[in-house]
């Protein structure tokens, strides 16, 4: 089976898909991986509205060390 980019495959260290999820028909696991885009994406989103506002408070000067403290 070869992964297209975005796939549970490539979510996933090799040999580490769980077998109930490696089971599943081609066509789940693409909906399903999907799904998990769009939820790493939303989260994203929601991590970086929370940093924002953290940092609302920090003074200016040092709000990038701040961020990358936060962030990594």
């Amino acid at each position: 089976m070869a992964s297209s980019p975005g796939s549970l495959d490539d979510m996933f260290p090799p040999g580490s898909l769980p077998p109930s999820v490696a089971a599943l028909p081609e066509d789940v696991r693409e909906r399903l991986a999907q799904q998990v885009g769009v939820a790493q994406r939303h989260q994203a989103r929601v991590v970086e509205n929370a940093v924002r506002d953290a940092v609302k408070g920090v003074p200016l000067p040092v709000r990038g060390i701040i961020r990358t403290a936060l962030l990594g």
